[in-house]
């Protein structure tokens, strides 16, 4: 159900599937040239629909503890790209495993608002199928690129001594079967995956993308910072237990200099008071990954401000980028051969309900007209295998791939 339930205004969506529901939000938002994303945070049933009533913000630095409540969408490269802000002039929660929907608000002053809602009204009675979202002109992606060959440059350039770590990417182009739903593919993936942040923003400077992510970047609650270290990737056996999993010497040490990297921040800001939960094996979907957890009491520690100096010093991780960050980053920057955009950027809801989650935008793909451009990286150690880490990275294009061939 929505806020402010006294005073309120109700718009009649009774019965009608969640997926239409969402589907006049995103119509209305089109029309309306307005940003809008859906999102529902792992192991939650609540879908979560919020849009500004003016263009997404584009910003320098986020400053966590003084932005007011929204939703923020981050490039990878905050040198060549800024992030953007959608402020929250509205928020709903509907509940995915309930029949009814309402849409629920206070009555508002704002014409804008009320033309707005009187619009996703009139949608959700239609019976136009018609589903617009924002598209950008198609990225000079270099599509042929060998994957292979990059990742032997990467474990020469460690082999003499440039780093100890690189995260390469590639990407893949996939044709979209019309029509194309892609609220019904957002709802889906909240099915498959439900102990991932799953989101579909869709904003005109940007376009649209969509996807469900296991990596929790930062979260800040109640005065209780949180992070965690995820590396490491294997196909999961559905007939073998989690903690019968074996993890080979490199992914356990990947996983390893993604923690340190952790306390290397922490050290960087001279703070030792922090608690290290881990490394354990955890599912995403069809995949296993290690993960470690930390977590600092804020209060204790008399660091308020500890989400946004830390959100600066983490992004991008050694997760996404290697380590150390610099060479790393050089490398990436010469070899790749392609834009990142927001992919293995951040992304999620700011100062919702005093609560801030952000989270890598990893598993995700950019939709455009037709087809749609999925992302995929792996982590190369000097122990990495040119062979397992191109299939790494087909086994995590699979997390979008299942859904996008599962039905219309």
């Amino acid at each position: 159900m929505g806020q402010n339930q006294e005073t309120a205004l109700r718009i009649n969506v009774k019965s009608k599937e969640l997926s239409l529901v969402l589907k006049s939000f995103l119509r209305a938002a089109f029309k309306h040239n307005l940003p809008i994303t859906f999102w529902c945070l792992p192991h939650s049933k609540f879908i979560n629909v919020m849009t500004s009533m003016s263009q997404a913000i584009a910003i320098d630095r986020l400053d966590l503890e003084h932005t007011k409540r929204g939703f923020i969408f981050s490039p990878f490269d905050l040198e060549k790209q800024k992030a953007l802000y959608i402020q929250g002039d509205l928020h709903f929660t509907f509940n995915r495993e309930s029949k009814d929907h309402f849409i629920t608000t206070e009555v508002s002053k704002d014409d804008r608002i009320n033309a707005f809602l009187n619009d996703v009204e009139k949608f959700n009675a239609s019976t136009d199928s018609k589903l617009n979202y924002y598209t950008t002109n198609s990225p000079q992606n270099a599509e042929a690129q060998n994957y292979q060959e990059i990742v032997k440059r990467g474990i020469q350039a460690i082999l003499e001594g440039d780093f100890q770590k690189v995260v390469p990417a590639r990407t893949t182009r996939v044709s979209l079967k019309q029509p194309f739903d892609i609220s019904e593919k957002f709802l889906k993936l909240t099915e498959a995956y439900t102990n991932a942040f799953v989101s579909l923003t869709s904003i005109p400077q940007a376009g649209t993308w969509l996807g469900a992510t296991p990596e929790l970047l930062m979260e800040v609650e109640q005065g209780v910072f949180k992070t965690v270290a995820l590396a490491g990737t294997q196909q999961r056996d559905a007939l073998e237990g989690i903690n019968e999993t074996a993890w080979t010497q490199k992914e356990i040490e990947e996983q390893a200099m993604v923690s340190r990297y952790i306390v290397d921040c922490f050290k960087k800001i001279r703070l030792r008071d922090f608690k290290e939960k881990g490394p354990r094996t955890i599912v995403a979907g069809d995949l296993l990954h290690l993960k470690t957890e930390f977590e600092v009491n804020m209060k204790e520690t008399n660091f308020p401000e500890l989400g946004t100096v830390m959100l600066e010093l983490l992004h991008p991780t050694s997760a996404v980028a290697g380590m150390p960050k610099a060479p790393a980053l050089a490398f990436l920057q010469k070899n790749e051969g392609f834009d990142r955009s927001f992919y293995s950027g951040f992304l999620g809801p700011i100062q919702v309900e005093d609560k801030s989650s952000l989270f890598v935008n990893l598993r995700c793909m950019q939709v455009l007209k037709n087809e749609a451009i999925l992302y995929a990286g792996a982590g190369v150690t000097e122990d990495s295998n040119p062979e397992k880490e191109l299939e790494e990275t087909g086994l995590k294009f699979n997390t979008i791939l299942n859904i996008l061939n599962s039905g219309h």
